[in-house]
């Protein structure tokens, strides 16, 4: 008896204490600090910029849940990337109205939907025939959102060109600019800028492909119990009705009627869930359901753990999934050089039958000629971040791109390193395609420019031929012709030698080249030009400096930069007129052990946006620009190790600098 007694009374304990273990820790409200929320304020009509405020259907929604909830709030309106970067580094606490990706599982919680739309293809009404039937036939041009599903889903429809955009917003302006022929987008945005603008009628918004899409509110991990709170808050104003006004408020649309119906069955499933509820504590009220109970959640709790081991073996599956469908070929090995791992890209790059697990990674060729530092990543944990190499067999000749990194085990020691390969053959020839591209516009430019350079010696040299057979024996006459013939014949001669040299394709060559010689030479080029637009230069360099590069391809930069300057200048003449001298100078300083070479102008300049994505391929704000100039500029600096930063303010002027690691005699650095 005193057993089964004190039986009961243990149980009960537990029991009591399960279910108080059990219970919803909601947050604190009154505990919280100020929140700050993140949000893209280019989505119409969820949150968006107008009339002087921030307002839109989620803008509303965050409110009502920040009021109910008693939560202090601060909307802070930023571009989704910049939203992500700051909520990694803890500097906000949510973001507002950020779709789910897998990417971002580990980064932060979703709430529950916030709003439900589709996206949609969406077209010009007189070509929606053709696009139905000719997509995936014919090359369209599709906007669509950088690092979307959508965009995904883009990339897998043949012969298909995309323009890309950072947010919906501008999207549709790509296709309301005739910058593409159809767009994939989400369809509330769509119809309130059709709307706003009076455009419903001219725009088909079409089936071909839909999908769901759904709006979140992403919470920080750090923050346990908030998410509760807030759904919990969501879940009251989608019952109580509020959540219908705030939606009938933004959108109209056929989803109304369905919002309604949902409110009904959520009333309905409430109250039944109540209803168990209440019939379960009834139940619970007794000793032996309650053990019952206990037993059944014991179960469950086996069950749920089951499944949490089949979810991480899943979950392993999935990893070695992916790293045996990657493009690039990976090899893992330990820290004596022993392969743990190689997936099907790397068997094949190394002509292999079979994973060679425990061989030598040091006998693997063409790997084994990439670990010249792997030293450096088994002992110090250092990381080695896109590297080239080229690598020559009897049939063909390929360009590598691998990146090495240390392999760690759960206390952060070095077991070994990862080695990543990507084949970029192809790259490389597109890239030399590209500078071969922009080397001939700029021949294009200049050669027209100095075209009259080369006419006047050439009329001088005619006019002392016509006049020859009457002052041949004139001994005046001899001593100009004689001076001023050969002048003149050198003067052409050296600008079609510089043309050649300049236009002559050849390897890449590093040698040590004298930088006030190199800018010499541009400036010959670009003078005829120069003048020809009324533009002053100004080189400020008071002695000869050396840097080791390839110094072809150091003057195709700074011409590109000499063209930009040029543009920026003619385009500030023409928005902006006014008697200001417009002038470009070039500079070249040392600092400490590097070298410095600055391009300053007073043309147009650039917005901080256009600034953003200066250095991004095919990006221009000029009409008739390539977009290649400055993202190869950067490239061939790059690839001589040197660094290329740009600062610019609009209609105020732009300033580039490049710097170099500079080549010093001994003297020279003792001095300094």
């Amino acid at each position: 008896m005193i057993k089964k007694t004190i039986v009961f009374i243990w149980v009960i304990l537990l029991l009591t204490a399960v279910i108080a273990f059990m219970k919803p820790q909601s947050a604190n409200a009154a505990s919280l600090n100020l929140l700050r929320v993140g949000f893209d304020p280019n989505l119409p009509p969820y949150q968006y910029y107008e009339d002087g405020e921030y307002k839109g259907l989620l803008i509303d929604l965050m409110n009502q849940i920040a009021k109910d909830s008693n939560l202090e709030i601060e909307l802070v309106p930023m571009p989704l990337s910049e939203a992500i970067e700051h909520f990694k580094l803890k500097e906000i606490d949510m973001i507002l109205g950020i779709r789910y990706t897998r990417s971002l599982e580990e980064v932060m919680d979703f709430s529950d939907s916030l709003v439900q739309s589709k996206v949609s293809f969406i077209m010009p009404n007189e070509e929606s025939e053709e696009i139905r039937n000719k997509l995936n036939v014919e090359p369209f041009i599709i906007a669509v959102e950088r690092d979307s599903a959508e965009y995904e889903f883009v990339k897998n429809i043949k012969k298909a060109n995309f323009n890309l955009a950072f947010n919906q917003e501008s999207v549709i302006a790509l296709l309301l600019m005739g910058r593409a022929d159809t767009m994939i987008g989400v369809r509330h945005v769509a119809e309130y800028t059709f709307d706003k603008y009076n455009l419903t009628d001219a725009y088909t918004i079409s089936d071909v492909y839909e999908t769901p899409v759904y709006y979140h509110l992403g919470v920080s991990f750090e923050m346990p119990g908030l998410m509760n709170l807030i759904n919990n808050s969501l879940r009251d104003i989608k019952l109580s009705g509020d959540y219908e006004h705030i939606y009938n408020r933004w959108i109209n649309d056929l989803n109304a009627e369905r919002q309604k119906q949902m409110v009904r069955y959520m009333t309905i499933l409430s109250i039944g869930t109540l209803l168990v509820i209440l019939t379960g504590l009834l139940v619970n009220l007794q000793l032996k359901r309650k053990v019952n109970i206990k037993t059944k959640e014991l179960s469950d709790s086996n069950l749920q753990l089951e499944d949490k081991i089949l979810e991480i073996r899943q979950s392993n599956d999935l990893k070695n999934l992916i790293v045996e469908s990657s493009p690039r070929s990976i090899v893992i090995f330990d820290n004596e050089g022993k392969i743990i791992s190689m997936n099907e890209s790397s068997l094949k790059l190394c002509g292999c039958e079979k994973p060679l697990i425990g061989e030598s990674v040091y006998e693997l060729v063409p790997i084994n000629l990439m670990l010249g530092s792997i030293e450096r990543v088994l002992k110090n944990g250092e990381s080695f971040v896109e590297k080239e190499m080229a690598y020559v067999t009897p049939q063909k000749q390929m360009t590598f791109r691998y990146v090495i990194y240390p392999l760690f085990d759960h206390v952060k020691t070095t077991r070994g390193a990862i080695i990543t390969i990507e084949d970029v053959t192809e790259e490389k020839i597109l890239r030399a395609q590209a500078q071969e591209k922009e080397k001939n516009q700029a021949l294009v430019q200049i050669i027209s420019g100095i075209a009259h350079e080369i006419r006047n010696p050439l009329t001088s040299i005619k006019t002392y031929i016509e006049l020859l057979p009457r002052k041949k024996d004139n001994l005046e006459f001899q001593r100009q012709i004689a001076t001023v013939v050969p002048h003149e014949v050198e003067r052409v001669n050296k600008l079609i030698e510089q043309l050649i040299d300049y236009a002559k394709p050849r390897e890449k060559i590093i040698e040590l080249a004298n930088l006030t010689e190199v800018i010499d030479y541009c400036i010959t080029l670009f003078k005829p030009i120069l003048q020809k637009n009324g533009i002053v230069l100004n080189k400020k360099t008071d002695r000869d400096f050396y840097i080791m590069v390839d110094m072809n391809q150091l003057k195709q930069v700074i011409i590109n930069l000499f063209l930009n300057a040029i543009d920026a200048i003619n385009e500030r003449k023409s928005a902006i007129q006014d008697d200001r001298i417009y002038r470009i100078d070039i500079e070249v300083i040392r600092n400490i052990d590097r070298i410095c070479i600055s391009v300053d102008d007073n043309g147009i300049g650039m917005t901080e946006d256009e600034l953003k994505n200066v250095f991004e391929l095919f990006y221009t704000t000029k009409v008739g620009g390539s977009g290649i100039g400055l993202p190869l500029s950067r490239q061939l600096v790059e690839d001589n190790d040197g660094t290329i930063h740009i600062s610019s303010d609009k209609n105020k002027g732009s300033k580039i600098l490049i710097t170099f690691k500079g080549v010093f005699h001994e003297e020279e650095s003792v001095n300094h």
